[in-house]
């Protein structure tokens, strides 16, 4: 994805957090299909699999995490709002053979698919069309066993930014959707690892708190700006609260 929110996520404590941002095309599917389509005509043209959403380091980080804490390689992992599917492809040459990637996107499905037969991982790899904010969907996808893994590289920051009946106004509903998907689609031992440009570290452990708990976070490179210490991306692993 080559758009991103032009917004720096700080991880020292703040004055003030913001509670969401203005409504934003990248929380647009329209958007979205457009992207894809070209990437699509891009892929068949020259073999470019695409913009890697946050770059290569980023997206590695979060394939070493599952590495080191996920030893069985025929756990169920799931990339919500898959894209190219880069994520998932990274585990499978890594060995892990159960993987599932869905996006609301079909032409993202599309590309992901094109890209996994290309390099033989077809067979490997599940690409399937999917609204996370759906509960029937998340019910379909997740099935009776549910997933011991679900990644997320960029998918809630554009949901944050999804216009409510295409105004300006962000659509909360869809906000406050996304962690009761999450939870739906894990096991009960299941582990979620986010990774977002739009909030801090501190601001997703405390946006999934009802829900979720922290069990462990990803440093990534880091700044100084205005006394404060900050890095651009935030990764952050949960795991469900118990009942």
């Amino acid at each position: 994805m080559s758009d991103k929110a032009d917004i720096v996520n700080v991880s020292s404590e703040r004055e003030e957090e913001p509670e969401s941002f203005e409504a934003s095309k990248l929380g647009r599917k329209d958007h979205w299909d457009s992207v894809y389509d070209r990437e699509i005509n891009t892929f068949r043209e020259t073999g470019d699999i695409g913009e890697v959403w946050f770059g290569e380091d980023t997206a590695a980080k979060m394939v070493t995490w599952v590495c080191n804490n996920i030893e069985d390689t025929e756990a169920r992992i799931l990339d919500v709002g898959c894209g190219n599917g880069h994520l998932l492809l990274e585990l499978a040459e890594d060995g892990y053979t159960n993987l599932t990637g869905t996006d609301y996107s079909p032409q993202a499905i599309e590309l992901a698919k094109g890209i996994a037969d290309s390099r033989g991982l077809g067979d490997t790899i599940t690409f399937v069309e999917q609204d996370f904010l759906n509960p029937t969907e998340v019910a379909r996808i997740a099935g009776d066993d549910r997933f011991d893994v679900v990644l997320d590289k960029g998918t809630y920051d554009a949901i944050c930014l999804k216009p409510k009946d295409g105004g300006a106004d962000v659509d909360q509903k869809a906000i406050d959707t996304y962690p009761v998907s999450v939870v739906g689609s894990l096991k009960d031992e299941g582990v979620f690892l986010i990774t977002s440009c739009n909030w801090t570290e501190d601001e997703l452990v405390a946006r999934f708190a009802t829900h979720l708990e922290c069990v462990g976070r990803v440093k990534h490179r880091s700044f100084k700006f205005g006394g404060a210490v900050g890095q651009t991306v935030a990764t952050v692993a949960f795991k469900k609260r118990s009942l």
